[in-house]
């Protein structure tokens, strides 16, 4: 899904640099220009691009949120069972907005990163308790990676 993001959004860069052409001859303002004025004129391509995007994490969110609410429903084997796919599903959700808040240039809080921290150190541990364990302690990873949730889907990022 983001890789759709990605190249819907190269397209719609590629389809307003071809629009900026007059009679076969580029306009004056060169895609540099552009990158660095983006308030000359709102741009209908970037406005789909953001549309796109918020698209692709509104749908991130639900399959995080739907993943914890399961597995929240489980019971520790099962939870022991479905660990592998939360994982990697927590995992790349955490690096996706990592990468994203950098682009954006956002200064990240301290307070951000030791949840961020926690969330990743969880996804370490968790693999290596029991059942028994895992069950007791998933409520309180739970809270943290809600806690992410929410501040992303709260920013519209």
């Amino acid at each position: 899904m983001a890789n759709r993001v990605v190249v819907l959004a190269a397209c719609a860069a590629m389809i307003a640099a071809v629009a900026g052409c007059e009679r076969g001859r580029a306009s004056q303002a060169s895609a540099a220009t552009t990158a660095r004025e983006p308030s000359r004129t709102p741009s209908r391509f970037k406005d789909a691009a953001d549309s796109m995007q918020m698209v692709a994490i509104k749908h991130t969110i639900d399959s995080v949120t739907s993943d914890l609410d399961s597995m929240s429903a489980a019971n520790g084997d099962a939870q022991r069972h479905m660990l592998p796919a939360h994982e990697e599903l927590v995992s790349d959700f955490l690096t996706r907005n990592d990468a994203k808040m950098r682009s954006m240039h956002v200064k990240i809080d301290p307070d951000w990163l030791k949840v961020i921290d926690s969330v990743r150190n969880d996804l370490a541990r968790m693999p290596n308790m029991s059942s028994k364990q895992l069950h007791a302690f998933f409520p309180e990873h739970a809270r943290r990676v809600m806690r992410i949730v929410a501040c992303i889907d709260m920013r519209g990022m």
